[in-house]
Protein backbone atom coordinates (compact mmCIF):
# COMPACT_ATOMS: atom_id res chain seq x y z
CA UNK A 1 0.00 0.00 0.00
CA UNK A 2 1.53 3.11 -0.98
CA UNK A 3 1.59 6.10 1.54
CA UNK A 4 0.64 9.29 0.48
CA UNK A 5 2.11 12.76 2.23
CA UNK A 6 -0.90 13.58 4.27
CA UNK A 7 -1.05 9.72 5.28
CA UNK A 8 2.30 9.82 6.76
CA UNK A 9 2.79 10.66 10.99
CA UNK A 10 4.14 14.18 11.31
CA UNK A 11 6.23 13.31 14.35
CA UNK A 12 5.57 16.59 16.28
CA UNK A 13 5.41 16.04 20.14
CA UNK A 14 1.73 17.78 20.47
CA UNK A 15 0.98 20.43 23.55
CA UNK A 16 2.56 23.70 22.37
CA UNK A 17 6.01 25.63 23.77
CA UNK A 18 3.88 26.40 26.90
CA UNK A 19 2.26 23.07 27.37
CA UNK A 20 5.71 21.59 27.34
CA UNK A 21 7.21 24.33 29.92
CA UNK A 22 4.39 23.93 32.00
CA UNK A 23 5.24 20.08 32.44
CA UNK A 24 8.51 20.54 32.45
CA UNK A 25 8.16 22.85 35.99
CA UNK A 26 5.95 20.54 36.80
CA UNK A 27 8.00 17.80 37.28
CA UNK A 28 10.53 19.48 38.70
CA UNK A 29 8.59 19.44 41.90
CA UNK A 30 5.65 16.76 41.38
CA UNK A 31 6.27 13.32 40.72
CA UNK A 32 5.43 12.03 37.26
CA UNK A 33 2.20 9.82 38.28
CA UNK A 34 0.73 14.04 38.44
CA UNK A 35 1.46 14.03 34.53
CA UNK A 36 -0.21 10.54 34.31
CA UNK A 37 -3.29 12.04 35.87
CA UNK A 38 -3.90 14.63 33.16
CA UNK A 39 -2.65 12.79 30.47
CA UNK A 40 -5.47 10.97 31.05
CA UNK A 41 -8.06 13.59 30.71
CA UNK A 42 -6.53 14.34 26.97
CA UNK A 43 -6.60 10.83 25.43
CA UNK A 44 -10.35 10.59 24.61
CA UNK A 45 -9.91 14.04 22.56
CA UNK A 46 -6.64 12.66 20.86
CA UNK A 47 -9.23 9.23 20.10
CA UNK A 48 -11.99 11.12 19.23
CA UNK A 49 -10.40 13.99 16.86
CA UNK A 50 -7.65 12.04 16.04
CA UNK A 51 -9.27 9.44 13.34
CA UNK A 52 -6.76 8.22 11.06
CA UNK A 53 -4.30 8.18 13.62
CA UNK A 54 -6.43 5.69 15.83
CA UNK A 55 -7.73 3.65 12.83
CA UNK A 56 -4.34 2.82 11.95
CA UNK A 57 -3.86 1.86 15.57
CA UNK A 58 -6.73 -0.41 14.89
CA UNK A 59 -5.27 -2.14 12.05
CA UNK A 60 -2.23 -2.96 13.20
CA UNK A 61 -4.19 -4.79 15.89
CA UNK A 62 -6.11 -6.49 13.58
CA UNK A 63 -3.60 -6.86 11.03
CA UNK A 64 -0.76 -8.31 12.87
CA UNK A 65 -2.76 -10.26 15.50
CA UNK A 66 -5.87 -10.55 14.08
CA UNK A 67 -7.94 -8.88 16.68
CA UNK A 68 -11.92 -8.35 16.24
CA UNK A 69 -13.18 -4.68 15.92
CA UNK A 70 -13.86 -4.25 19.73
CA UNK A 71 -10.62 -5.99 20.90
CA UNK A 72 -8.31 -3.91 18.74
CA UNK A 73 -10.24 -0.91 20.10
CA UNK A 74 -9.38 -1.54 23.91
CA UNK A 75 -6.15 -2.25 22.75
CA UNK A 76 -5.65 0.91 21.15
CA UNK A 77 -6.99 2.76 23.88
CA UNK A 78 -4.08 0.77 26.03
CA UNK A 79 -1.68 2.07 23.38
CA UNK A 80 -2.72 5.86 23.85
CA UNK A 81 -2.87 5.02 27.12
CA UNK A 82 1.19 3.93 27.42
CA UNK A 83 2.40 6.27 24.96
CA UNK A 84 0.72 9.44 26.86
CA UNK A 85 3.49 7.71 30.11
CA UNK A 86 5.69 7.45 27.72
CA UNK A 87 5.60 11.19 26.97
CA UNK A 88 5.62 12.06 29.92
CA UNK A 89 8.28 10.30 31.23
CA UNK A 90 9.78 11.81 28.95
CA UNK A 91 9.36 15.41 30.34
CA UNK A 92 10.43 13.68 33.68
CA UNK A 93 14.11 13.55 32.26
CA UNK A 94 14.08 17.14 31.14
CA UNK A 95 12.88 18.50 34.58
CA UNK A 96 16.16 16.43 36.26
CA UNK A 97 14.56 13.41 37.42
CA UNK A 98 17.09 11.24 35.59
CA UNK A 99 18.40 9.92 38.24
CA UNK A 100 14.90 8.45 39.18
CA UNK A 101 14.71 5.94 36.51
CA UNK A 102 15.96 2.71 36.15
CA UNK A 103 17.51 1.13 32.48
CA UNK A 104 17.13 -2.73 33.01
CA UNK A 105 19.19 -4.05 30.02
CA UNK A 106 19.18 -7.31 27.51
CA UNK A 107 22.00 -8.04 25.31
CA UNK A 108 24.06 -4.51 26.07
CA UNK A 109 27.45 -6.45 25.74
CA UNK A 110 26.67 -6.21 22.09
CA UNK A 111 26.68 -2.65 21.96
CA UNK A 112 29.53 -1.74 24.38
CA UNK A 113 31.74 -4.76 22.35
CA UNK A 114 31.51 -2.58 18.99
CA UNK A 115 32.18 0.45 21.10
CA UNK A 116 35.81 -1.08 21.69
CA UNK A 117 36.53 -1.27 18.12
CA UNK A 118 38.17 1.12 15.57
CA UNK A 119 35.06 0.72 12.79
CA UNK A 120 31.61 2.80 13.03
CA UNK A 121 28.64 0.69 13.61
CA UNK A 122 24.73 0.88 13.25
CA UNK A 123 21.61 1.15 15.52
CA UNK A 124 18.63 0.81 14.39
CA UNK A 125 15.59 1.27 16.56
CA UNK A 126 11.97 1.55 16.18
CA UNK A 127 9.03 3.84 17.49
CA UNK A 128 8.29 1.35 20.27
CA UNK A 129 8.02 2.14 23.86
CA UNK A 130 10.34 5.52 23.27
CA UNK A 131 13.71 4.49 21.54
CA UNK A 132 15.05 7.95 23.00
CA UNK A 133 15.86 7.74 25.85
CA UNK A 134 18.73 5.75 25.23
CA UNK A 135 20.44 8.95 24.68
CA UNK A 136 19.24 10.45 27.68
CA UNK A 137 20.09 7.62 30.13
CA UNK A 138 22.76 5.29 28.57
CA UNK A 139 26.15 6.40 28.99
CA UNK A 140 29.87 6.46 26.80
CA UNK A 141 32.59 8.35 26.21
CA UNK A 142 34.55 6.45 23.48
CA UNK A 143 32.50 7.16 20.47
CA UNK A 144 30.40 9.82 19.15
CA UNK A 145 27.10 8.91 18.57
CA UNK A 146 24.81 10.91 15.45
CA UNK A 147 20.84 10.38 16.10
CA UNK A 148 19.40 11.03 13.18
CA UNK A 149 15.68 12.49 14.33
CA UNK A 150 13.22 14.62 12.76
CA UNK A 151 13.67 18.08 12.42
CA UNK A 152 10.19 19.75 13.11
CA UNK A 153 10.19 19.85 16.68
CA UNK A 154 9.47 23.17 18.66
CA UNK A 155 12.25 25.05 19.55
CA UNK A 156 12.35 24.18 23.53
CA UNK A 157 11.77 20.51 22.56
CA UNK A 158 14.51 20.97 20.34
CA UNK A 159 16.98 22.90 22.79
CA UNK A 160 16.00 20.09 25.68
CA UNK A 161 16.73 17.45 23.73
CA UNK A 162 20.32 18.74 22.72
CA UNK A 163 20.86 19.58 26.35
CA UNK A 164 20.05 16.10 27.19
CA UNK A 165 21.90 14.05 24.57
CA UNK A 166 25.02 16.02 25.00
CA UNK A 167 25.42 15.25 28.03
CA UNK A 168 26.13 11.49 27.14
CA UNK A 169 27.89 12.06 23.59
CA UNK A 170 25.22 12.18 21.02
CA UNK A 171 24.73 14.61 18.94
CA UNK A 172 21.31 14.93 16.78
CA UNK A 173 21.26 14.87 12.96
CA UNK A 174 18.19 16.12 11.66
CA UNK A 175 16.52 14.74 8.64
CA UNK A 176 17.18 17.04 5.87
CA UNK A 177 14.23 17.68 2.55
CA UNK A 178 17.75 17.81 0.40
CA UNK A 179 19.29 14.56 1.88
CA UNK A 180 22.16 16.01 2.81
CA UNK A 181 22.02 14.43 6.13
CA UNK A 182 23.15 11.27 4.26
CA UNK A 183 26.31 12.85 3.81
CA UNK A 184 26.81 13.16 7.24
CA UNK A 185 25.76 9.77 7.95
CA UNK A 186 29.03 8.58 5.65
CA UNK A 187 31.45 10.81 7.48
CA UNK A 188 30.67 9.67 11.26
CA UNK A 189 30.65 6.13 9.77
CA UNK A 190 33.69 6.87 8.04
CA UNK A 191 35.49 8.02 11.16
CA UNK A 192 34.27 5.39 13.48
CA UNK A 193 31.47 6.34 15.17
CA UNK A 194 27.92 5.53 15.90
CA UNK A 195 24.70 6.54 13.94
CA UNK A 196 21.33 5.49 15.04
CA UNK A 197 17.95 5.83 13.23
CA UNK A 198 14.65 4.50 13.31
CA UNK A 199 13.83 1.62 10.74
CA UNK A 200 10.32 1.22 10.68
CA UNK A 201 9.12 4.61 9.20
CA UNK A 202 10.21 5.73 5.90
CA UNK A 203 11.48 9.50 6.61
CA UNK A 204 11.54 11.64 3.64
CA UNK A 205 11.71 8.67 0.68
CA UNK A 206 9.13 6.49 -0.76
CA UNK A 207 11.75 3.74 -0.94
CA UNK A 208 10.22 0.54 0.72
CA UNK A 209 11.08 -2.76 1.02
CA UNK A 210 7.92 -5.56 1.27
CA UNK A 211 8.56 -7.20 4.52
CA UNK A 212 6.54 -10.40 5.98
CA UNK A 213 4.84 -8.62 9.58
CA UNK A 214 2.73 -10.76 11.58
CA UNK A 215 -0.48 -12.28 9.67
CA UNK A 216 0.23 -9.37 6.67
CA UNK A 217 2.97 -8.06 4.71
CA UNK A 218 4.49 -4.45 5.96
CA UNK A 219 6.33 -1.88 4.14
CA UNK A 220 9.81 -1.36 5.58
CA UNK A 221 12.22 1.58 4.33
CA UNK A 222 14.97 0.48 2.16
CA UNK A 223 17.37 3.36 3.69
CA UNK A 224 18.84 2.50 6.73
CA UNK A 225 19.82 -0.93 5.28
CA UNK A 226 20.78 0.39 1.98
CA UNK A 227 23.61 2.39 3.98
CA UNK A 228 24.63 -0.52 6.21
CA UNK A 229 25.03 -2.83 3.35
CA UNK A 230 27.02 -0.49 1.06
CA UNK A 231 28.95 0.83 3.97
CA UNK A 232 29.66 -2.83 5.31
CA UNK A 233 29.07 -1.70 8.94
CA UNK A 234 28.04 -4.06 12.06
CA UNK A 235 24.13 -3.44 12.69
CA UNK A 236 22.52 -3.93 16.14
CA UNK A 237 18.53 -3.42 16.25
CA UNK A 238 17.68 -1.90 19.37
CA UNK A 239 14.45 -2.05 20.97
CA UNK A 240 13.42 0.36 24.16
CA UNK A 241 10.01 -0.59 26.31
CA UNK A 242 8.88 1.00 29.08
CA UNK A 243 8.02 -2.03 32.13
CA UNK A 244 6.26 0.23 34.91
CA UNK A 245 6.99 3.52 36.32
CA UNK A 246 10.29 4.90 36.02
CA UNK A 247 11.87 1.76 34.53
CA UNK A 248 13.08 1.04 30.90
CA UNK A 249 13.79 -2.22 29.51
CA UNK A 250 16.71 -1.93 26.17
CA UNK A 251 16.85 -4.97 24.31
CA UNK A 252 19.77 -5.14 21.73
CA UNK A 253 20.25 -7.69 18.83
CA UNK A 254 22.58 -7.81 16.01
CA UNK A 255 21.92 -8.25 12.63
CA UNK A 256 23.72 -10.70 10.38
CA UNK A 257 23.72 -10.85 6.86
CA UNK A 258 26.19 -12.69 4.38
CA UNK A 259 28.93 -10.77 2.60
CA UNK A 260 28.40 -13.71 -0.17
CA UNK A 261 25.55 -11.50 -2.02
CA UNK A 262 24.58 -8.19 -3.44
CA UNK A 263 24.06 -4.35 -1.81
CA UNK A 264 20.53 -4.79 -2.84
CA UNK A 265 20.27 -8.43 -1.84
CA UNK A 266 21.71 -7.74 1.83
CA UNK A 267 19.67 -4.61 2.23
CA UNK A 268 15.80 -6.45 1.53
CA UNK A 269 17.43 -9.50 4.05
CA UNK A 270 18.64 -7.26 6.59
CA UNK A 271 15.21 -5.40 6.35
CA UNK A 272 13.24 -8.79 6.88
CA UNK A 273 15.55 -9.65 10.07
CA UNK A 274 14.71 -6.23 11.25
CA UNK A 275 10.70 -7.06 10.50
CA UNK A 276 10.87 -10.51 12.12
CA UNK A 277 12.95 -9.33 15.43
CA UNK A 278 10.60 -5.85 16.14
CA UNK A 279 7.57 -8.84 15.60
CA UNK A 280 9.26 -10.44 17.99
CA UNK A 281 9.56 -7.84 20.44
CA UNK A 282 6.41 -5.93 20.23
CA UNK A 283 4.58 -9.61 20.74
CA UNK A 284 5.79 -8.93 24.57
CA UNK A 285 4.64 -5.20 23.99
CA UNK A 286 1.91 -4.91 21.82
CA UNK A 287 0.60 -2.26 23.13
CA UNK A 288 4.33 -0.14 22.71
CA UNK A 289 4.34 0.15 18.76
CA UNK A 290 3.19 3.81 18.15
CA UNK A 291 2.83 4.16 14.49
CA UNK A 292 0.09 6.39 14.27
CA UNK A 293 -0.51 6.14 10.41
CA UNK A 294 -1.40 3.52 7.72
CA UNK A 295 1.52 0.95 8.27
CA UNK A 296 -0.01 -1.80 5.70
Amino acid sequence: MAVTESDKWKGVTGGGNFGQKFLILLFKYCDVRVGYFFMYLTIPFYMLFGVKARKSIQHYFQKVYGYGGFKAFLKTWKTYNTFGKVLMDRFSIFSGQKHKFKVEDDGNELFYDLVKKDDGFMMLGSHTGNFEICGYLLKQNIKKIYALVFGGEGQMLQRERLMKFKENNVEMLAVENDMSHLFKINSALQDGDIVTMPADRALGSSKTVTCKFGLTEAEFPTGPFSVAAIRGVPVLAVFVFRVKTYHYKVIVRELKISDEVSNKQKAAAMAQQFAAELEKQIKNYPCQWFNFFEFF
